[in-house]
């Protein structure tokens, strides 16, 4: 499963070590990887975010984990990649542990 995480979902987790973006992150077995060159769009109500569809696109990810409700989360998808919360993905997890 390849997972793109938000800025947001990052500062998040290092500032509350037990919440969902926490959980996500030290659930994280690899941090980066070098997905080449990312491909230029313009599709985010906000366009300092696009970079993030990007990467999701070049690394063909299978989730965008983000906080960001007026302007990721409105997406729902972009390409392979389902758009969601932390909760949401943390749910994932415990859906799977059940």
């Amino acid at each position: 499963m390849i997972v793109v995480l938000d800025t947001n979902i990052l500062v998040s987790a290092l500032i509350a070590p037990a919440g969902n973006p926490a959980a996500i992150y030290t659930r994280s077995k690899k941090l980066a990887e070098d997905v080449g060159q990312l491909p230029r769009l313009k599709r985010s109500p906000d366009p300092g975010d696009n970079y993030l569809l990007a990467l999701a696109e070049a690394s063909k990810a299978d989730y965008l984990v983000t906080g960001d409700k007026s302007g990721l989360l409105v997406l729902a998808r972009h390409k392979s990649a389902r758009i969601i919360t932390a909760r949401d993905f943390a749910g994932l997890f415990a859906a799977d542990a059940s």
